[in-house]
C-alpha cells in the first residue's frame, strides 16, 4: 500500500501464514494509526482504490472529542469502540502533553510501568472484554466487507486486538510477534524526531519516557498475552470463555478471511 498523507501507517495484513499453511486474505483486515487528520485524497484512495469499507475506532472518547473522525462517514463505515476509559489513558493534546508526561514519569514503574498496566487492563477489564465481543460482531456479522482497526498510534490497544484475531485464525505467536514489532519501522522517523526534540527541550529521562510511548516493545506484548496465558489457560480459550468466540465462530472466521 501506498504512503497516504497525515496518516502515520496503515497496513494490509493480507498475506500473513497460518499454522496450517494457509494465507489471509488480502484487502480484507488492516491495521493502522488514526485517521483525524487524513486528507480527502487520501480518503478517496481508501474508499476507491483499497476499498474499505469499515472503520474501527479503539480510542477512549477524549481522544476521539480532540480528533474526531465522523467525516469519514458515509463513504466509510464508523464504530466507535473503547477499550479502556478515559482515566486509564487520558487524551495528550498540546496543551496538556507535557502535564501528562510529568504525571506518567512520576509514577511507580514510570512510563513502562504505566504501559505494561495498560496491557494488563485490555485484556482483563470488563470494558474491553466488551470490546472485543463487539469487534468480532462486526467482523462475523459482515463477511463480505473490510475492516481497519486502529487507536492512536496503532500500537497498544491495536496491537491486542490484531493478536486476538491473528490467534483466531490460527497465526502463530511468533508471527504476531513480528507484526507487532513492525510497527516500529513504520513509526522510526517520528519517533527520533519526538526524542531529539524531548532531548532540547527537557530531561534525558522524559525523552526516554516518551520514546517508552512511542515504540512497540515484546514486553508489552508478551505482559498481555502471559496474563492471558496464566489466568485463562491460553487465547482460544480466553476468546472461548470471554469473547464467546467458540469453535464454530472461529471457524467461520478462518473461513470469511483466510484462503
Amino acid at each position: 500500500m501506498k504512503q497516504i498523507k497525515n496518516v502515520a501507517y496503515i497496513h494490509d495484513l493480507g498475506g500473513t501464514k497460518t499454522e496450517d499453511g494457509r494465507i489471509i486474505k488480502h484487502g480484507q483486515l488492516f491495521r493502522s494509526s488514526h485517521l483525524a487528520l487524513i486528507e480527502e485524497k487520501g480518503l478517496d484512495y481508501l474508499v476507491n482504490d483499497v476499498k474499505l469499507k469499515n472503520v474501527i475506532d479503539l480510542r477512549t472518547d477524549d481522544e476521539i472529542k480532540y480528533q474526531p473522525e465522523d467525516f469519514i462517514s458515509p463513504r466509510i463505515n464508523y464504530h466507535h469502540i473503547s477499550l479502556v476509559t478515559n482515566e486509564n489513558n487520558p487524551a495528550v493534546t498540546r496543551t496538556n502533553r507535557v502535564e501528562i508526561l510529568n504525571q506518567l514519569v512520576a509514577l511507580p514503574g514510570g512510563m513502562r510501568g504505566h504501559i505494561l498496566d495498560l496491557y494488563k487492563i485490555i485484556v482483563d477489564s470488563d470494558l474491553a472484554k466488551e470490546g472485543y465481543r463487539k469487534i468480532f460482531k462486526l467482523l462475523l456479522d459482515h463477511p463480505k466487507e473490510s475492516f481497519d482497526i486502529h487507536c492512536t498510534q496503532g500500537k497498544d490497544r491495536t496491537g491486542l486486538t490484531i493478536y486476538l484475531i491473528l490467534s483466531a485464525l490460527g497465526v502463530k505467536e511468533e508471527t504476531i510477534y513480528n507484526i507487532y514489532l513492525s510497527f516500529n519501522r513504520r513509526a522510526r522517523v517520528k519517533r527520533i524526531i519526538y526524542f531529539l526534540g524531548m532531548n532540547i527541550r527537557f530531561t534525558f529521562k522524559k525523552a526516554v519516557a516518551l520514546n517508552d510511548t512511542l515504540t512497540a516493545k515484546r514486553m508489552y506484548l508478551k505482559e498481555a498475552i502471559d496474563v492471558i496465558k496464566n489466568k485463562y489457560s491460553g487465547v482460544i480459550n480466553y476468546l472461548k470463555t470471554e469473547i464467546g468466540i467458540d469453535e464454530d465462530k472461529i471457524n467461520t472466521l478462518k473461513s470469511i478471511y483466510l484462503q
